[in-house]
C-alpha cells in the first residue's frame, strides 16, 4: 500500500513537471514570435540603414535616405506585428481563406473565389506605374524578411496547425480589393433592389419607398430633396397585407464621419480636417500607425495609417496637406442582363487546410460570376474593381503632394474604392471631392439592368473636371458622412449607391457652424457628439402613446435625448422607433416577399423620409393589417416595447451602456477556451454614440480611428484607435491607446518619446 502511494506521488509529480514543461516551453514558442526592438538587423536588398523607432506605444518613425528602403522596412515591420491580419485579408479576397483555417471557411470561398480577384490583382500589378510596382516589389520582400527574422511564426498558424506563405507583390492588390469588397456594393444589390420593387410595386410605390432623399438631406451641394409623395390608392400597385416574413435588417454602412475648417477659423491659421473610419472591429486594428520620413531635397515627412498589406499611408499628414476618407456611396457597380449564350461554365479549386479541395462548378461572364435571380432572370454586375484602371495604387503619390490642387488631382486618378476625401492644406485652404475612379456611362442611367451593346455601356472615367469637388468655400467649413453630397447633374454623374440617410452628415454641419472658431479640441468636441437629434421626434411621438402616469413615460420625459451609457430612455426610443420601421416596412413588402421569398429586399437607407410622411398624414390604404388606425398601432409598438423591456427588470436600470458594450477581439479568440480566449479579446466597456449621430458606436462597429490635424501643427493633433500597433497578445501594445480611444480621450497624432531604436542595415 506504502509502495502504491509512492508510485502516485511519483506519477503526479512527473505529470506535474510535464505540465509545466509543456506550458514553458508554449510560452517561449509565443514569446519567440515577438519582434526585435532594439540593435542592428540585416536586411536584405537595403541600399542604406533605415533607423525603426518606436515609442511607448509601438508607434514606429522610420528614417531613411531611399524610398524603397522605406517601402521593405515597412513591409518588415508589417509582417513582425500583423503577418496574420494581412493573410486574412488577402485570402478573404482571393476567395481562399479555407485554404488556411479549414472548411469552416467554405461558405465564404464560395461566394468570393467566383470573383477571380487574384487575376485581377495580378492584372493590377502589371499595369502598375513601374516606380509603384518597385515598391510594392520591395515592400513584399521586407515582409517576407520580416516573417523569417520572427523566432517562431505567428502565434495563429501553431493554433491553425500551419505555415504562413510568403508575401507577393500581387497581394498587396488583393489587400487593396478587399478594401473594394468591403466598401462597394460588388453585386448592385441596391439597384437589384430597387428593380424588385418597382417590377413587384410600380415605380411610384418603389420610388416612394427608396427615396433620393428628403429633409434630412445635408449635401455639400444642392438643397434637401423634398419628403417623398405618399401614393395614393389607386397608385399603389399592389394589395398590402401583413406578412410573417423575416424583415431584412438594415445592415450598417461601412462609413466614415470626416470635415474641415479652413485656416481663418483656427487660432494658428491653419486648416484642420477631422476624420474617423467607421468599420467593422477587431483585435488587432485594421489600421497599422507609422511615421515616414525620407531625408533629401526630394523627401517628405510624413504621419498616419497605413493598411497592413499596403506601403501606403491611407490618411495623414505629410505637413503639406492632411486629408481623410469617408465612403461615398456613390454608384460604381450596373447589373448586366445576360442571354444564355453569353454564358460559360468554370471549374474552381478552393483548397481546404486539413482537408481534400472541394471542386466549386460556378457560371461566369465577360462581367464576372453568374447571378440569377427570379423576376431579373440571369445577370452579371459591372464593377469598378475589375475593370482596367479601377484598382491601382496610385494614391501612394499623396505623400509627395505639396498643395490641395496637387492632391485633388492624385485623388482623381487612384484607383480605390470611390471616397468623399476632405483635404486641409497647410495654406489654410480646405476641399473636398470623389477620390477613386467614377464611370462614364453611355446610353443607359446605371439605375436600372441593362444588356450591354455598341450604345450601351461603360465608356472609361470620368474626366477629371467633370468630378464633383469644392475648393476654399466661403463657410471654410467641409462636412461628409456616408450620405448624398451633391445635386443635380453632379448627382447624376456619381449616382446613387445607397447612401445614408443625411441626419449624421446635417449634425456634423450644425455642429461646425455652431461656434466662430475651431481647433483640434473642438474637432474632437464634435466626433463624442452623442445627442439623439434625429430620433427627438420620435421620442416625443412615443411619449403620446402613453397614458399620464405611466412609468416609462415619466422616464422619457427625462431622458431619451442621447445615447450615453448612463441614459434609460434611449433603449426604449431606439427600439420604438425601430418597431415601427419593421412593422410598416414587413407589411409594404409582403407582396415582394411572396414574389420572390428566397431573395428578399434589403430596406433603404431612405425609408425613413417614407415613414414620416406616413406617420404626419396616416392614409388608411397603406395602414399595415390588423389594426384599426394609425394610433392604434403607434400605440400598440409602444406598449409592445416597453412591456418587453420590463421583462427584462427596471427601466432605469437598463441603460445605453449596458446594452452598447464595445465586442472587439481576434478572430480565433472564440476557437479557445473562455478562460484563455479573453485574454485576446478588449473590455467590453460600455459606449455612448450610435448609428444616426457624430459618436458612431454599435459593440463590434464604429470608429476605427479618430484624428484630426493640421498640416505643419501635427503636434496639436489628436489621434486614437480600439487597439493597438501589435496584434500579438504577449506585445505590451496589444491593446495600447483602447482606453484612450473608449474613454473619448485625445492622444497625440504624432509618435511620441523614443523608447526603442532598431537600425536595419543593408
Amino acid at each position: 500500500m506504502q509502495g502504491m502511494r509512492r508510485w502516485t506521488t511519483r506519477a503526479v509529480v512527473v505529470l506535474a513537471v510535464l505540465l509545466i514543461a509543456v506550458v514553458l516551453l508554449a510560452w517561449g514558442v509565443l514569446r519567440a514570435s515577438l519582434p526585435k526592438l532594439d540593435g542592428e538587423l540585416a536586411l536584405a536588398g537595403l541600399r542604406e540603414p533605415v533607423t525603426v523607432e518606436r515609442d511607448g506605444q509601438g508607434v514606429p518613425t522610420l528614417t531613411g535616405d531611399d524610398r524603397l528602403d522605406l517601402a521593405r522596412a515597412t513591409g518588415f515591420l508589417h509582417a513582425q506585428d500583423r503577418f496574420f491580419q494581412m493573410d486574412l485579408l488577402r485570402r478573404a479576397a482571393a476567395g481562399e481563406l479555407a485554404g488556411l483555417v479549414g472548411a469552416a471557411a467554405l461558405p465564404l470561398d464560395r461566394k468570393v473565389a467566383p470573383e477571380q480577384l487574384r487575376a485581377v490583382a495580378t492584372r493590377g500589378l502589371a499595369d502598375a506605374q513601374p516606380p509603384i510596382r518597385a515598391l510594392l516589389e520591395a515592400y513584399a520582400e521586407g515582409v517576407n524578411a520580416g516573417l523569417g527574422e520572427l523566432g517562431a511564426r505567428p502565434f495563429e498558424y501553431w493554433m491553425l496547425r500551419t505555415e504562413p506563405q510568403l508575401w507577393q507583390a500581387q497581394d498587396s492588390l488583393l489587400v487593396a480589393l478587399s478594401m473594394f469588397m468591403d466598401l462597394t456594393d460588388r453585386t448592385a444589390r441596391k439597384e437589384r433592389d430597387d428593380a424588385v420593387l418597382r417590377r413587384v410595386l410600380g415605380d411610384e410605390a418603389a420610388a416612394f419607398l427608396a427615396p433620393q432623399g428628403g429633409p434630412w438631406d445635408a449635401p455639400l451641394l444642392g438643397e434637401p430633396l423634398p419628403a417623398p409623395v405618399v401614393p395614393s390608392a389607386a397608385q399603389w400597385t399592389a394589395s398590402v397585407g401583413e406578412s410573417l416574413a423575416a424583415v431584412t435588417p438594415l445592415e450598417p454602412l461601412r462609413g466614415s464621419n470626416n470635415w474641415a475648417v479652413s485656416g481663418r477659423l483656427t487660432p494658428h491659421g491653419g486648416a484642420i480636417v477631422a476624420d474617423d473610419m467607421h468599420l467593422g472591429l477587431g483585435l488587432p486594428n485594421i489600421w497599422y500607425r507609422v511615421r515616414l520620413h525620407l531625408r533629401g531635397a526630394s523627401g517628405f515627412d510624413i504621419t498616419g495609417v497605413t493598411l497592413p498589406g499596403l506601403p501606403a499611408i491611407i490618411a495623414g499628414s505629410n505637413g503639406h496637406i492632411a486629408w481623410g476618407f469617408t465612403n461615398s456611396y456613390g454608384d460604381y457597380s450596373d447589373i448586366v442582363t445576360l442571354a444564355p449564350e453569353q454564358i460559360e461554365t468554370l471549374r474552381l479549386e478552393l483548397p481546404v487546410q486539413g482537408g481534400e479541395p472541394e471542386v466549386l462548378t460556378v457560371r461566369t461572364s465577360a462581367f464576372g460570376p453568374v447571378h440569377h435571380d427570379p423576376l431579373l432572370g440571369d445577370y452579371a454586375v459591372q464593377w469598378t474593381a475589375r475593370e482596367p484602371g479601377g484598382l491601382n495604387l496610385n494614391l501612394l503619390l499623396m505623400e509627395q503632394v505639396q498643395s490641395v490642387d496637387e492632391a485633388i488631382a492624385v485623388a482623381h486618378r487612384a484607383g480605390i474604392p470611390p471616397q468623399n476625401m476632405m483635404i486641409a492644406g497647410a495654406d489654410g485652404r480646405i476641399a473636398w471631392t470623389i477620390a477613386g475612379r467614377i464611370p462614364v456611362r453611355r446610353g443607359f442611367s446605371g439605375d436600372r439592368p441593362a444588356l450591354r451593346t455598341d450604345a450601351i455601356g461603360w465608356d472609361g472615367w470620368l474626366p477629371d473636371d467633370a468630378v464633383p469637388r469644392i475648393v476654399a468655400p466661403d463657410s471654410g467649413r467641409l462636412w461628409t458622412a456616408n450620405a448624398r453630397t451633391v445635386s443635380g447633374e453632379a448627382l447624376a454623374r456619381v449616382g446613387n449607391g445607397g447612401y445614408a440617410l443625411g441626419a449624421r452628415a446635417g449634425q456634423i454641419r450644425d455642429d461646425l457652424f455652431a461656434r466662430d472658431a475651431h481647433d483640434e479640441a473642438s474637432m474632437h468636441d464634435i466626433v463624442l457628439d452623442d445627442r439623439a437629434l434625429f430620433l427627438e421626434r420620435w421620442r416625443r411621438l412615443m411619449l403620446a402613446q402613453l397614458p399620464d402616469g405611466d412609468a416609462a413615460g415619466a422616464l422619457l420625459r427625462e431622458e431619451g435625448m442621447r445615447a450615453s451609457v448612463d441614459d434609460a430612455g434611449y433603449p426604449l426610443v431606439r427600439a420604438f422607433h425601430n418597431a415601427v420601421t419593421d412593422r410598416v416596412w414587413t407589411a409594404l413588402t409582403a407582396p415582394v416577399r411572396e414574389a420572390v421569398p428566397d431573395a428578399p429586399v434589403r430596406r433603404s437607407h431612405q425609408f425613413e423620409h417614407a415613414l414620416w410622411a406616413l406617420i404626419e398624414q396616416r392614409p388608411a390604404h397603406l395602414l399595415p393589417a390588423g389594426v384599426a388606425d394609425w394610433d392604434a398601432l403607434l400605440s400598440e409598438v409602444a406598449r409592445q416595447v416597453i412591456d418587453s423591456a420590463k421583462a427584462d427588470g427596471p427601466l432605469a436600470e437598463q441603460t445605453w451602456g449596458e446594452a452598447n458594450r464595445a465586442e472587439i477581439e481576434h478572430p480565433l479568440a472564440g476557437f479557445l477556451p473562455s478562460w484563455l480566449g479573453r485574454h485576446l479579446k478588449a473590455p467590453a466597456v460600455p459606449q455612448a454614440g450610435d448609428r444616426d449621430m457624430p459618436r458612431v458606436a454599435r459593440p463590434g462597429f464604429g470608429a476605427s480611428e479618430r484624428f484630426a490635424v493640421s498640416p505643419g501643427h501635427e503636434a496639436a493633433g489628436y489621434f486614437t484607435m480600439p487597439g493597438g500597433q501589435s496584434g500579438h497578445p504577449l506585445s505590451p501594445w496589444f491593446l495600447a491607446g483602447f482606453q484612450d480611444w473608449a474613454e473619448g480621450r485625445r492622444a497625440p497624432f504624432l509618435p511620441g518619446t523614443t523608447e526603442h531604436q532598431l537600425i536595419l542595415t543593408p
